[in-house]
């Protein structure tokens, strides 16, 4: 079986797709593709289609189709789409995500509780975000003697049109977490995304210059990884703001705490508005507020005061089920 990997623009949801083909237990390419200004009219528009590619990506989609693609983004929509009518009807399709079209276009959509899709056989609702297991080992082992347990980690990321970080639960947070490591002993670890502003990762670094306790910033991209700081963690705090960290996080089996975010002013009109005109329907193009219910009522995060430890289930695998039934069925 050939199967792509298709990725998008956010690590976050590429993460996702790269869990569920790694779960799947078969060869795989992963396809990064890149886009022209013809993305911005949206998949409902463009229909199946190569037009929104870079020449580049359109060469590298070309010739015979996969029997599976692993999608995310809507900007990957047409092209996938495009697949499945050149191959024709066997090239299977998975998307992780909001696709922005029916899930009866696909074999399988998989989507967290945030997204706005109406239920459908073809749709397959899970708490959390997949996430990557076993990647991301110590590549400075001998550096960490500098940061004893237990080594409470702040995860930060950073503002979307509908919501903001607030310095005051991040000063909040931080303060929590150097205090315990005052009075309990230990480290604390603090890790920037590539959306956290550079004027927030200064304001953490003023707060931790002179503190008591060892404190590790890392840049983003810096080292230790990702991974090995959720490996290394005894309990993280994340800001509300990504689903995908969040999921991450409560995927590492640690006590995890939520630094709640605040609506922009985007953020309180659209609500707002959509609460008056939807009332209990999601915002478009995603609602968080549907995620951290979700969190709250399956007891999977806590707060800064009182993280919770929870043990979720491995939906890479529980998805990765789902998508070989589909196939194996859809083969028959």
């Amino acid at each position: 079986m050939r199967v792509w990997a298709i990725l998008g623009a956010r690590q976050g949801d590429n993460n996702q797709v790269l869990a569920l083909a790694e779960a799947l237990g078969v060869p795989f390419e992963i396809k990064q593709l890149d886009y022209n200004r013809w993305r911005h009219l949206g998949p409902r528009t463009l229909g199946a289609t190569f037009r929104s590619l870079s020449p580049a990506s359109r060469a590298t989609v070309s010739g015979y189709p996969p029997d599976l693609t692993i999608s995310t983004g809507h900007r990957s929509v047409p092209v996938v789409q495009a697949l499945r009518r050149r191959s024709p009807g066997r090239t299977r399709s998975i998307h992780v995500g909001y696709p922005r079209i029916s899930p009866a276009n696909f074999d399988l959509v998989i989507a967290t509780p945030e997204y706005p899709m109406a239920d459908h056989p073809n749709l397959l609702r899970i708490p959390l975000a997949l996430t990557r297991r076993g990647h991301g080992g110590d590549e400075r082992p001998d550096e960490w003697r500098a940061y004893p347990p237990p080594r409470r980690l702040l995860i930060l990321g950073g503002p979307t049109l509908y919501w903001a970080i607030r310095w005051p639960e991040v000063r909040r947070a931080l303060d929590k977490l150097l205090d315990n490591a005052a009075c309990e002993g230990g480290s604390v670890m603090i890790a920037a995304s590539p959306r956290t502003p550079d004027r927030l990762v200064s304001k953490v670094q003023a707060i931790v210059e002179d503190s008591r306790v060892p404190v590790m910033v890392v840049p983003v991209g810096g080292l230790p990884r990702y991974a090995a700081l959720l490996a290394r963690a005894d309990m993280i705090a994340v800001t509300a703001d990504s689903v995908a960290m969040t999921s991450d996080a409560i995927a590492a089996g640690k006590p995890v705490a939520l630094v709640p975010v605040a609506p922009t002013l985007a953020g309180r009109m659209a609500i707002a508005l959509n609460d008056r005109l939807r009332p209990g329907q999601r915002l478009l193009p995603r609602d968080l507020r549907f995620f951290w219910r979700s969190l709250w009522e399956a007891g999977l995060a806590g707060t800064v005061e009182r993280p919770v430890r929870a043990n979720p289930s491995d939906f890479s695998r529980l998805v990765a089920a789902r998508a070989l039934a589909v196939l194996n069925r859809r083969s028959c």
